[in-house]
């Protein structure tokens, strides 16, 4: 500024004195000392301010990341993205959950398309051969959505291979299977029928990957269940077990 003023005054022919000379430098020093001393404080104020938020951010995203993992599957991940897309605080935070919400928006989709037809099947109290394998297929292509994106303990997944009226019979499907090299399987009696099922799997998605692999030796209209709901307690007689 100061030496503006004096550019000024000395091209419209104005005079300027050595003493007043040496004042308006004196002046200009003191005033560019002065704001690069503000400016560059505002600097290094505005840096650790971004470095505090940054950090501040990563410990929320570790948190954010935590609890995606834990989420049992695809539907549990789109509430979560649907809750924190709009409550989250920090713009940045907000744009990668939306961002992520429309990441596996098909994915949701596809999974409830697949989970009506799978309840408009079970909801019948029998099925046909056509309707069964229609529902083992489902429940394939519905177990990669749940299922959790990083799997930390055991579960309770069979495959019900056949089912039949009486012992002989299943003892019959038992045999074949074996000699099929199915792995693990044993009979159970549940709701009046004598089933071959699988060994346990710790996903539904393991389940409908050993289903997939080994589909040429077992019948169409296998399908994958909950053992923990569907036999929640059972006791062995020394040939099958038995749901109770």
């Amino acid at each position: 500024m100061s030496f503006l003023i004096f550019m000024f005054y000395f091209l419209f022919g104005g005079k300027i004195t050595k003493e007043v000379l040496d004042k308006i430098i004196e002046f200009s020093k003191w005033y560019i000392v002065s704001v690069a001393i503000v400016f560059a404080a505002k600097i290094i104020e505005s840096s650790f301010t971004e470095r505090e938020t940054g950090i501040k951010e990563m410990q929320v995203y570790d948190k954010y990341v935590e609890t995606i993992l834990e989420a049992d599957n695809i539907e549990a991940r789109w509430k979560l993205a649907e809750y924190f897309s709009t409550v989250t605080p920090t713009e940045r935070l907000r744009e990668r959950w939306v961002a992520y919400k429309d990441i596996i928006e098909a994915d949701y989709t596809k999974f409830k398309e697949l989970e009506l037809k799978e309840m408009e099947l079970l909801s019948k109290d029998s099925l046909t051969l056509n309707q069964k394998n229609t529902l083992s297929s489902l429940q394939m292509e519905k177990a990669k959505y749940e299922r959790k994106l990083v799997s930390k303990s055991a579960g309770n997944w069979i495959i019900v291979f056949t089912g039949d009226s009486n012992l002989d019979g299943s003892k019959y499907e038992l045999n074949k299977l074996i000699r099929a090299g199915i792995e693990g399987a044993k009979i159970y009696f549940r709701d009046n029928s004598y089933r071959v099922i699988s060994k346990t799997f710790s996903s539904k998605q393991d389940a409908a990957d050993y289903l997939q692999s080994h589909k040429q030796k077992v019948r169409s209209d296998a399908y994958i269940v909950d053992k923990n709901t569907w036999c929640p307690n059972e006791t062995f007689n020394g040939e099958y077990y038995e749901c109770e």
